[in-house]
């Protein structure tokens, strides 16, 4: 679908972007235009002719026909707005700048030398933080969001559904309530993995496919002479469909009707919790953003991204990581506590207060 949407982008461009647009102009003597500004040919013509130029642009039968007046100002008449009119506001004001130079008696060349920005060189010792990089941080954390977007709706859906069709008194009384939930979050973590690596390979062929057709590419990162780093950032991404996965399964067993609920807003905690992630891209080494890529439940979006695009001292790595880990233990405690009373209640759904007390009993 990528693939032929690009396609047809393609074919759907205008065809004077190839050879050039044709434009109409009146008052060209103003600016004295040559006959091609950029790839913009000129077409002169005198005032009496802005009738019949406006009948053709209504007609379909010309792009558009540029005004100049003496005043400097201009106008553009078309039937609507071209993508193309910043471009040629660029280049009519460049002509309009030169214009006014030789008017002045300036000299171009030292105006340039003038307006010229001050050359600074940066010289990065460990560059990390480039473009690839960034791009990179991007594409993980948005296959990242999709994938924990695809799980946690496979496990609200599984979970509601057996406790609507009354499926759960017959399970739990063959298996113990913890290796049920435990089988889930990990058979349906590995379920959005492998979706992941569907979008990756899709993604890899529209990019090969891309460069062979139209010569796309994007900048590499860094980061892919350092295997030790995705794999890292993967880990961490791994634990965090752990993490959030035991916290769903929990709250849909405590949900008793899913279309009525207004627990089910409790689902778009993980995707508020992977917003600090996105900004982490561009300002990585903040105080606050240091501080959530150690703590979880932000921590599983904000290290990978900052694993991506700078160094991370490896105490705070190491740190993050325990934390998290010690989290989805707790966590899977508390989880597997509330799935078991939770999926035998119906007709009702528990108190947050009756939640807390199944939580201290679980401790």
């Amino acid at each position: 679908m990528m693939l032929g949407g690009a396609f047809i982008a393609r074919l759907g461009d205008d065809d004077d972007d190839d050879r050039g647009i044709t434009l109409a102009v009146i008052g060209a003597e103003t600016l004295d235009l040559p006959a091609e500004l950029g790839r913009f040919r000129i077409e002169r013509h005198s005032e009496w002719a802005l009738g019949r130029l406006r009948r053709e642009v209504r007609e379909r039968g010309r792009n558009a026909v540029l005004v100049l007046h003496d005043s400097g100002t201009g106008e553009l008449i078309a039937r609507q707005a071209p993508s193309w009119s910043n471009e040629l506001m660029r280049e009519l004001t460049a002509r309009a700048m030169q214009i006014r130079l030789e008017a002045s008696g300036l000299d171009p060349q030292r105006l340039a030398e003038i307006q010229a920005p001050f050359a600074l060189t940066v010289h990065e010792a460990a560059p990390r933080a480039g473009r690839g990089e960034r791009i990179a941080a991007f594409v993980a954390l948005s296959l990242t969001l999709m994938g924990l977007f695809t799980g946690l709706s496979y496990i609200f859906v599984s979970v509601t559904g057996e406790k609507q069709n009354r499926l759960a008194e017959q399970v739990i009384s063959a298996i113990p309530p913890q290796a049920w939930i435990d089988g889930k979050i990990v058979g349906l973590s590995g379920v959005s993995i492998v979706g992941i690596l569907n979008l990756i390979l899709s993604g890899l062929v529209f990019l090969g496919v891309s460069r062979l057709l139209w010569g796309w590419s994007i900048p590499l990162p860094t980061s892919i002479e350092r295997p030790d780093l995705l794999l890292a950032a993967l880990g961490l991404i791994f634990l965090g469909f752990l993490f959030w996965f035991t916290f769903i399964t929990a709250v849909a067993a405590i949900i008793d009707d899913p279309q009525n609920s207004n627990r089910n807003q409790l689902l778009f905690l993980p995707m508020v919790a992977m917003v600090p992630a996105f900004l982490a891209v561009s300002d990585p080494n903040a105080a606050w953003i240091r501080t959530l890529s150690i703590l979880p439940p932000t921590s599983a979006g904000v290290l990978p991204a900052r694993l991506l695009v700078t160094d991370v001292p490896w105490w705070e790595a190491m740190l993050s990581t325990a934390l998290l880990i010690g989290a989805i233990l707790v966590l899977r405690r508390l989880a597997g506590r509330v799935f078991r009373l939770g999926m035998l209640m119906y007709g009702k759904e528990p108190s947050w207060a009756e939640v807390r007390r199944w939580m201290r009993e679980a401790g």
